[in-house]
């Protein structure tokens, strides 16, 4: 038994790794998805430095500003219930959907520098919204399809991408912007933003629209090749038909309908329902704390507080981006080789850590350029693997069809939408109180992290004894278990046979 044991762990390690070396065809086409979230971080985050520029044009506040960003989670949210509805489209058509996204956003992008008016930018940030809500869609589909259950290490290298377009936009967007210190008056939230940019932002917004027109036509060329495979397919199935009309079909499968938590929850209609809840709600706080840091941190390096140049500004969001990118590659390569749920236990014990710090040094000690760098430095480090990981731990706990990622989506993008309102308002009220938003969302994510664990641990041991009762009294098992589920199934059935 326990040579059997050993055998077992040192296959459950490698497997991972054995995946990924083998399917030669997915691991182009994740490497082109990589390429496609590089773009996508440059055309969502050339906002960040460039917020400042785009209020002045528009002759808001930061609160007002806020507003876009607002109305690209609520795109965001839109198309993810576009994705929820029409599930067939998404599961068939990803790739084509990932070059509609792309193409919409090159349009928005590109017209962008030139808009004058706050609620035109407002509609223009909306649809760039849904494009985002559609690249996720199609691009996590096509990801947990191609790897299934081994899917945590390749949704990180994905998303690696998005931290390392956000380096790029804002190494680009930086000889454009003035190189004034960024001066922002905090007295009240109507108070109009003081010393005005006249940078000429429309050549890296111009640079964006051009990659982002690129990797449309890189997704329509993969489109096209999977629709000449899906014919073909359907041909040949049809001829097997024709030919083969005398063997009947036999359908083991217990099938439910797409739209029960049962299809969710392996047949379990509650524990889906509850799970799926608790996720939504989960990756709501998640996104939320992701979204707003990332968006805000440049202006509040550059608040009154601190007085920072844009230059100083820039190298700080680079610095965060980097250590972005790093994060996701270091748990990128651990999730190879460790179990996601603890390598997620692990990152929120230390998030919940530098969420302390972050109070600490704000309200008491008090922030130098030094300690906000390094504070932010950790921030993108810690935080940025949460969301790849957690789609990778959700996927082995459910089973992740269309409508429960576009419901995911939908919790994450609502999240977007009020706190980075919140966000906006706080950075024109009192700039002081920003850290504190992201206590609130780690402990909340942390609480509701806790929660799901829990129930998916009990939901486990109470199939496993079920079906150790079944074992005994020499029952069939009903065969509609998860990978995790079987493999306890088995422990069991090895166990009562070394005892006879």
């Amino acid at each position: 038994m326990t040579s059997k044991s050993v055998d077992a762990v040192e296959i459950k390690q490698t497997k991972d790794l054995d995946v990924c070396v083998s399917r030669r065809w997915a691991f182009i086409k994740t490497g082109f998805l990589v390429i496609t979230w590089i773009i996508l971080g440059v055309h969502a985050e050339i906002v960040g430095p460039t917020m400042k520029i785009l209020a002045q044009q528009t002759g808001t506040t930061f609160s007002g500003i806020s507003s876009i960003l607002a109305a690209r989670s609520a795109g965001y949210m839109f198309g993810s219930i576009l994705g929820a509805v029409k599930q067939g489209f998404i599961k068939r058509y990803s790739d084509g959907l990932l070059s509609f996204a792309f193409l919409i956003a090159s349009i928005v992008i590109f017209i962008t520098p030139s808009i004058r008016s706050l609620l035109l930018l407002s509609i223009v940030f909306f649809i760039q919204g849904i494009s985002q809500g559609f690249t996720d869609l199609g691009g996590t589909n096509l990801i947990l399809t191609m790897w299934h259950d081994h899917s945590s290490t390749a949704m990180n290298t994905v998303h690696l991408g998005f931290g390392f377009g956000a380096v790029f936009v804002n190494l680009l967007v930086a000889p454009f912007l003035e190189k004034n210190e960024i001066i922002v008056s905090n007295v009240t939230s109507t108070s109009i933003l003081e010393n005005p940019f006249s940078s000429k932002i429309s050549i890296p917004y111009t640079i964006t629209a051009s990659l982002c027109f690129l990797i449309a036509i890189g997704h329509s060329l993969f489109a096209i090749r999977e629709h000449r495979i899906q014919r073909r397919t359907l041909q040949m199935d049809q001829s097997a038909y024709t030919t083969v009309t005398n063997v009947p079909l036999v359908d083991t499968q217990v099938s439910y309908s797409q739209y029960s938590p049962r299809s969710c929850g392996n047949g379990y209609f509650y524990y889906g329902l509850t799970m799926s809840i608790l996720w939504i709600v989960y990756m709501f706080f998640v996104t939320a704390n992701d979204l707003t840091f990332g968006k805000f941190f440049f202006s509040y390096l550059g608040s009154s507080k601190f007085e920072l140049s844009t230059k100083s500004a820039s190298l700080g969001m680079i610095i965060y981006w980097l250590s972005y990118s790093i994060g996701r590659l270091i748990c990128a390569i651990v999730a190879l080789f460790v179990s996601v749920d603890i390598v997620l236990s692990v990152i929120w014990m230390a998030g919940l850590i530098l969420a302390i710090a972050w109070i600490v040094f704000v309200w008491i000690i008090g922030l130098s350029s030094t300690s906000l760098f390094i504070l932010g430095s950790f921030t993108g480090l810690i935080f940025s693997p949460i969301f790849p990981l957690s789609f990778g731990f959700i996927n082995q706990r459910l089973v992740i069809n269309p409508l429960l990622l576009g419901l995911i989506l939908c919790g994450a993008s609502l999240g977007g939408v009020i706190f980075q309102k919140i966000g906006g308002i706080v950075m024109d009220i009192n700039p002081q109180h920003f850290p504190t938003l992201l206590m609130i969302c780690v402990l909340l994510s942390i609480v509701l992290y806790s929660s799901a664990s829990l129930l998916s641990f009990c939901h486990r041991r109470q199939v496993a004894k079920k079906s150790q009762h079944a074992i005994s009294k020499n029952v069939p098992i009903v065969s509609h278990l998860n990978e995790e589920e079987e493999e306890m199934t088995m422990f069991f059935v090895d166990t009562k046979r070394e005892k006879q």
